[in-house]
């Protein structure tokens, strides 16, 4: 207990702290087959719409938007893939990077994350997602659904970035903030093209997260969930830790930590420190810059997560 309030107090004045990966790697184990398999989607290629939204200082924005390809097992919630493409204006083939937003809001933090990389040499692809949530209208399998067909959109998005003159596709990577962190961690387990990950604010597992959490955002549809289902919390945990494989725990011994970076908060009550290191610890113990703030007062790092991530990257994806 001392020793984490003296932590706390060191951070609080020296601003963060970095914990080093320490040890050898932890013998990672080839993704099987039937993960694969299940990630896995129909040959295609995109048949995309790009729009000009602006042509800035150091980039152009555009909205691209093509339908998602999907296995005949399942059927699509959002059939078009959408995002927001920053395309910086830095010469020759460059690295790009999928940014996997936060469950909430309209993207202003991702934007101004997406821009400053592309100022600074990386294209960047601002995913869109319309939800993913528990609904009381749905069994909890549905969030699996939801989850998984995400990893197909990211995966499809990653097809797109690859084929274009201006990227380099061996210099890729992906970027995710709170759900979207737990989407880029698991991207890292299921999609081997992309080589650097910065996964902030993400936890584990998702199960655990919903029925803990003290964020309206998640709070209000599980509290109509039980009432509409007269379910106990612990049911209600139950059925969803047996529906959601799509589960950063369960892909993380598949992520190389090599390829990691994290960003984990001190006093999270929204996917809750604790679940922050037990998704540090299963991704292998990668370098983590610890902040003393909560899950939205750790906006007021945003300098350094954006400085941080950028070195990340040039050591990374430049070396």
């Amino acid at each position: 207990m001392l020793r984490g309030i003296a932590l706390a107090l060191t951070l609080a004045f020296t601003g963060c702290a970095t914990i080093s990966a320490k040890g050898p790697q932890p013998l990672r184990p080839a993704l099987p087959p039937e993960v694969a398999a299940y990630y896995d989607y129909p040959s295609h290629a995109p048949d995309a719409v790009r729009a000009l939204v602006t042509d800035g200082p150091g980039h152009r924005l555009s909205i691209v938007r093509f339908p998602l390809s999907v296995p005949a097992d399942l059927t699509p919630t959002e059939p078009v893939v959408e995002f927001e493409w920053f395309e910086s204006a830095s010469p020759g083939r460059r690295p790009a990077i999928v940014f996997n937003p936060i469950l909430g809001g309209d993207y202003p933090l991702e934007r101004g994350i997406c821009r400053y990389l592309a100022q600074h040499g990386y294209h960047a692809a601002l995913i869109h997602r319309k939800t993913l949530k528990i609904s009381p209208e749905h069994p909890v399998a549905h969030l699996e659904l939801l989850l998984r067909q995400g990893m197909l959109r990211i995966r499809q998005v990653v097809d797109w970035m690859a084929m274009q003159e201006t990227v380099d596709p061996e210099r890729m990577g992906s970027f995710g903030i709170s759900m979207g962190g737990m989407a880029s961690a698991m991207t890292a387990a299921v999609e081997p093209r992309l080589k650097a990950h910065v996964v902030a604010l993400a936890g584990g597992p998702i199960a655990d997260i919903l029925m803990t959490t003290r964020d309206t955002l998640l709070t209000k549809p599980r509290h109509r969930y039980l009432e509409r289902n007269q379910l106990t919390l612990e049911e209600m945990r139950r059925q969803l830790t047996a529906a959601v494989q799509t589960d950063p725990l369960r892909l993380a011994p598949y992520a190389d930590r090599t390829q990691l970076l994290m960003f984990i908060t001190l006093f999270d009550r929204t996917i809750g420190t604790s679940r922050e290191f037990t998704l540090w610890r299963a991704l292998g113990r990668p370098p983590a810059v610890l902040m003393p703030f909560g899950h939205y007062t750790s906006y007021l790092m945003l300098p350094v997560l954006k400085h941080r991530s950028l070195r990340f990257f040039r050591k990374t994806l430049d070396r």
